[in-house]
């Protein structure tokens, strides 16, 4: 990815997030050259894998298919916009420091991992890691936001998650892996 393309995608964030009223000054100070340049995935057959993947699958991919999700149901029980647009920006932002280039080259090269986990970051799931960074840059979540920003850190068999989450948390996980499932469709295609 090109850079003008990388700065036009987070500059874009950047401007979705101002929209919705968030203060974007602290999170650019702090994060805003690892957001740009961030991954979404490890593996590199991924479409979804690659410096400044990030912040493009979620402005492209992701979100999107939350939108489109949330308009499927009847209009009285839909999740307010502009809360779903916030988590989805904002979920995976944990990844710009957690995930760092792969130096074993053998990983690279037999595996596929183009990228590790950075092993000086905590060793807490990225939901949660992304709520407390957004936190720790002025952002704030209620109660029902902060379950939707960490509900991909929940096992699909986690019963409670799967019965007792909000619609937006489950909005965000079926947004999530509809983002995934859409990349491995597009790498068979492409076989």
């Amino acid at each position: 990815m090109t850079e003008e393309l990388k700065q036009h995608n987070f500059s874009l964030f950047l401007k979705k997030l101002t929209e919705l009223g968030i203060d974007t000054t602290q999170l650019q100070d702090g994060l805003g050259e690892q957001l740009k340049n961030a991954t979404f995935a490890f593996n590199s057959d991924s479409m979804l894998c690659g410096d400044g993947t990030l912040i493009s699958t979620i402005l492209k991919i992701l979100t999107p298919f939350a939108v489109k999700l949330n308009n499927l149901y009847p209009e009285e029980m839909r999740v307010n916009q502009s809360t779903l647009v916030k988590v989805c920006l904002l979920h995976q932002i944990a990844k710009a420091v957690r995930l760092v280039p792969n130096d074993n080259l053998w990983e690279v090269e037999k595996r596929g991992l183009a990228y590790k986990y950075n092993p000086n970051q905590p060793s807490i799931k990225t939901g949660l890691h992304s709520l407390v960074l957004a936190q720790n840059f002025g952002i704030t979540f209620n109660e029902e936001e902060a379950e939707a920003m960490t509900v991909n850190d929940r096992l699909v068999t986690d019963e409670q998650a799967k019965w007792h989450s909000s619609l937006l948390a489950s909005i965000v996980r079926q947004a999530s892996e509809m983002t995934y499932m859409q990349d491995n469709n597009t790498k068979k295609d492409n076989k």
